[in-house]
């Protein structure tokens, strides 16, 4: 029987050393010396009687125990920053503080207006923002690093949340928004009254974020095709303009639109139409917290005062 004592501290160094790849970059992460974290890493192999880390010219990766012992590790450094979070919240350590997390479109229309609304009735709360699309931001929620997500789900995912998220989520529907076509003005398919995927198989794709590059290639796959993505972008701004210049095609949702539509380009209704669901994203302790209940509360007001943009059909 192992006779080792593996502390929290062990666990987040692992956490970190996979996701920086070297001893340097974890240790300036966990805020240690390198040689402390060195010291660290031995005390914990000689306890365990087990290398847990294997070192090479392109950096570091684990054992097979290291990885044993990391996906336990990840699961007790996520319960215990949830159990953090939850009891702050509940003890009112944070009760004027919450903690968003939300993709940019959204926080370019629905956020603005929310939070607005909520500061001017409860004006002792205040509040953090950190963009990032729903598979992060969502980890973010797992991990008790934020107290609301704003998220959206295309109509074919078959949960709300992602592979491996927390249990307890709970998603609250805010709007529901189409995605259309985004081309240039003097495409082809610019006169058409109706334009299917399958008319566009031959057409080069500007794909937006990761989520959103996996409901293109679904989308296209589901009208018999792979999509030729000649580019990636998060800018939705650059995204309209590489379409605008002729260089591809692209999905383009309404609250994209809502934030900016360039006049030199053409936005198309798909047929048949296509639409994804934006939701406020929390855990049933946080939901408890007058704070958190405001703000969605908030959101949602605002969500259905929101004038989505029209777009040809």
């Amino acid at each position: 029987m192992l006779d080792a004592v593996i502390e929290l501290k062990h666990l987040r160094l692992l956490r970190e050393l996979v996701e920086h790849g070297t001893l340097s970059g974890a240790a300036r992460c966990l805020g240690y010396s390198q040689p402390a974290v060195t010291q660290q890493l031995q005390g914990l192999e000689r306890s365990l009687g087990t290398p847990l880390v294997v070192r090479s010219r392109s950096g570091i990766s684990l054992t097979e125990a290291g990885e044993v012992l990391l996906r336990h590790g990840r699961n007790a450094l996520s319960t215990l920053s949830l159990a953090e979070a939850e009891v702050a919240a509940v003890a009112g350590l944070r009760s004027g503080r919450i903690r968003l997390a939300c993709f940019p479109s959204a926080a370019g229309t629905v956020l603005p207006a929310a939070l607005a609304d909520v500061t001017a009735r409860h004006p002792g709360l205040s509040f953090t923002l950190t963009e990032a699309e729903p598979p992060e931001a969502l980890a973010l929620l797992d991990r008790g690093e934020c107290d609301v997500v704003v998220a959206f789900a295309y109509d074919e995912d078959t949960a709300p949340g992602r592979p491996g998220g927390a249990a307890d989520e709970v998603w609250i529907p805010l709007l529901r928004e189409s995605v259309h076509v985004a081309l240039a003005r003097d495409h082809p398919a610019a006169t058409s009254r109706h334009i299917r995927l399958g008319d566009l198989r031959d057409e080069r794709w500007i794909a937006g974020c990761p989520k959103c590059r996996g409901h293109l290639v679904a989308a296209c796959a589901a009208a018999g095709f792979e999509p030729d993505i000649a580019f990636e972008t998060d800018d939705y701004v650059a995204l309209q303009g590489l379409a605008a210049a002729g260089l591809g095609v692209a999905l383009l949702p309404d609250l994209v639109l809502s934030v900016v539509r360039l006049d030199t380009l053409d936005v198309r209704r798909l047929h048949p139409v296509q639409t994804r669901t934006v939701s406020a994203v929390s855990t049933p302790s946080l939901l408890r917290v007058p704070g958190v209940r405001q703000t969605i509360d908030a959101l949602h007001g605002a969500s259905e005062t929101m004038r989505l943009p029209k777009v040809s059909a």
